[in-house]
């Protein structure tokens, strides 16, 4: 299978368990910004923060008479050169990596405040100080580091999908591009965004943005410094893109319903996750920033071959790198495609552990771990991976 020269960064190995949850999918999961923290929503109606590169102490592994007198870390270990000790990527070679327990990442923090429904949407200011979170309905925003709920803004018709802080992720994770910090974007199954002033004592919205035809079920503010955009994506097959500062609304026609969308860390190329089931990556034919959309009207890669995809919403994300596209599956898989220079989307990884359907995907933002890239499943499961080069490192970190 194809993969470009450095494909020793390819996310490959699970290292790393998230529990804590109660029984019940885990419906999304996101790194925060800095990248050193992964916050996870599930259907138990709270919000938990982990470290996903440190093992819990406080979680024993499960005892037998070979491992019960050793320590976690010397059990880990001793599983880890077990299971990861060389050898082909054969099927008994898979088996035995699916089969390996995982230690468990360590917790922070655990928000429960208000969210008295299931947790579909999370995510964080650049600053990583407001915790954004969906309750069926409502919007709410916590302080990260007391737990203590600041904000519910109320509107919506239907539930929440998407949230976003204008700020968050705009000009690369930049926390001096401040830009929107304060102003919260939801995006719901009624088909609007709204948006919110965190500084206002008006709970109304300041803008309803209601041109989608069907539900809007990703949004993302657009990257590059002082950019002020909107990105979403709708079932009605449109990729839509809001200029705040122009007043204007460019509108492009995927043809198909489109499920959640990622943009580049370069910010030159989108990709879409689409009902059909095919990841779609469009791709500018120069250096030009993704907000210029009139170079992004090409399909330049299609994805298809190893994930399943037509029932559910799957999402997609770049490594920091953008070398790598990864993807949720239905039938429970991981995916990790190549971005090469070819238009035939062929190889990638297929990595196991879920049972489920596994519908969101992340991956670390930190230019130095493009290989750390975490999933969250139907089956109550969320697991960190690595590349196998760094997961012992990882493990014992």
């Amino acid at each position: 299978m194809p993969f470009p020269n450095n494909g020793h960064q390819c996310p490959s190995t699970p290292v790393a368990q998230l529990r804590g949850h109660a029984d019940g999918p885990i419906h999304i999961i996101r790194f925060t910004p800095d990248g050193n923290y992964v916050i996870t929503g599930g259907n138990d109606r709270t919000v938990r923060l982990w470290n996903p590169t440190r093992i819990d102490p406080a979680y024993r592994p499960p005892p037998t008479l070979s491992t019960k007198s050793l320590s976690s870390q010397e059990y880990y270990a001793r599983q880890y050169s077990q299971s990861y000790g060389g050898g082909d990527d054969n099927d008994e070679s898979m088996q035995q990596k699916t089969q390996y327990h995982l230690p468990s990442a360590l917790p922070i923090q655990t928000y429960s405040e208000g969210h008295v429904h299931p947790v579909h949407a999370i995510s964080t200011n650049s600053s990583s100080t407001i915790l954004l979170s969906s309750s069926d309905k409502t919007l709410i925003a916590t302080n990260l580091v007391t737990a203590q709920t600041v904000h519910k803004f109320w509107g919506h018709t239907a539930r929440i999908e998407s949230v976003c802080c204008l700020g968050g992720t705009g000009g690369g994770g930049n926390n001096n591009n401040n830009i929107g910090e304060e102003i919260y974007a939801s995006a719901s199954y009624d088909a609007t965004v709204r948006l919110w002033d965190a500084r206002s004592k008006s709970k109304d919205p300041l803008v309803i943005l209601d041109d989608a035809k069907d539900s809007v079920n990703c949004i993302s503010p657009g990257k590059g410094k002082g950019v002020a955009q909107i990105i979403t994506s709708s079932v009605d097959g449109k990729i839509r893109t809001y200029d705040l500062r122009k007043g204007q609304l460019i509108t492009e026609d995927i043809s198909h319903p489109v499920t959640s969308f990622s943009v580049s860390n370069d910010g030159t190329s989108i990709v879409t996750s689409c009902l059909d089931g095919i990841i779609r990556l469009f791709n500018s034919s120069s250096n030009n920033l993704v907000h210029r959309v009139d170079t992004r009207k090409k399909v330049f890669q299609k994805f298809h071959t190893l994930h399943k995809g037509g029932n559910y919403k799957l999402e997609c994300a770049f490594t920091s790198n953008d070398e790598y596209l990864v993807s949720g599956s239905e039938c429970g898989t991981v995916v990790v495609y190549p971005v090469e220079s070819s238009s035939r989307g062929e190889g990638g990884r297929v990595l196991r552990r879920h049972t489920a359907p596994t519908c969101s995907v992340t991956s670390c933002p930190q230019s130095s771990r493009p290989w750390l890239i975490a999933s969250a499943s139907y089956d109550g499961t969320a697991i960190v991976w690595a590349s196998e080069e760094e997961a012992y490192r990882c493990m014992n970190k």
